[in-house]
C-alpha cells in the first residue's frame, strides 16, 4: 500500500472511532445525570436584550418547560394525584438556559393534602446553594441560589401545561431587602 492510502485508512478509521466515542460519551453522560425536569422553549431560549424589559440586576430572561409528570394531575375537584415527583436521595437536573444546567440533590419533598408539593435540594458540588420547589394546581415557583456564580434563578409556570418564565438574577446588583 501507498502511503497515501495508509494515510487515508486512518484517517476514516479515526473519524469512525471519533464516532463511536462520542456516541458513548453521550450515552453515559444521560444516564449520569439526573432526571431532566427542566428545559428551554425552542422560540424562548434567546437572551433578553432590551435593557427597558430588565431591571438592574436582571441578566436574562426566557421560557422554559416542566415535565407534566411531576405536576399535580387533575383529575377531579376532590382528588388531588400527583404524578411521579423525585424521591429524597435523587439526582434531577435543571436546564434553565441553553448554557445554564443545575444538577440537583433532593433533599426533601412533602406533599399536602391539597395537592401542593413542596421538593427541596441543594446544588450538587455546591456548598450553600439551595434550590426550593413548589408545585401546585393553579402553578408551580422555583428558586435556585447558585452561590458559586453569584446567581440567582427564579421560576414561575402555569401547572396545567408546564409551560414557563425564568429570570436570571445577578445577586451582586441586587438591592438590599428591609424586612
Amino acid at each position: 500500500m501507498s502511503n497515501y492510502k495508509v494515510v487515508t485508512l486512518n484517517y476514516r478509521c479515526w473519524i469512525l472511532i471519533y464516532i463511536a466515542l462520542a456516541l458513548f460519551a453521550q450515552v453515559s453522560i444521560s444516564y449520569g445525570a439526573g432526571r431532566l425536569l427542566v428545559w428551554p422553549k425552542k422560540e424562548g431560549i434567546t437572551q433578553t436584550t432590551s435593557s427597558a424589559s430588565l431591571k438592574s440586576y436582571e441578566v436574562r430572561k426566557g421560557q422554559i418547560v416542566l415535565t407534566r409528570d411531576i405536576l399535580p394531575k387533575r383529575v377531579s375537584a376532590e382528588e388531588h394525584q400527583t404524578g411521579h415527583p423525585p424521591s429524597k436521595g435523587d439526582s434531577v437536573s435543571l436546564n434553565l438556559f441553553p448554557d445554564v444546567t443545575h444538577e440537583v440533590k433532593v433533599n426533601s419533598v412533602k406533599r399536602y393534602k391539597d395537592g401542593t408539593m413542596i421538593i427541596s435540594g441543594k446544588l450538587k458540588d455546591h456548598k450553600n446553594s439551595t434550590v426550593v420547589m413548589t408545585m401546585g394546581n393553579e402553578g408551580f415557583l422555583m428558586t435556585i441560589q447558585d452561590m458559586n456564580r453569584a446567581m440567582l434563578y427564579r421560576v414561575r409556570g402555569n401547572s396545567a401545561d408546564g409551560s414557563g418564565s425564568v429570570t436570571e438574577i445577578d445577586m451582586k446588583k441586587m438591592p438590599p431587602v428591609i424586612r
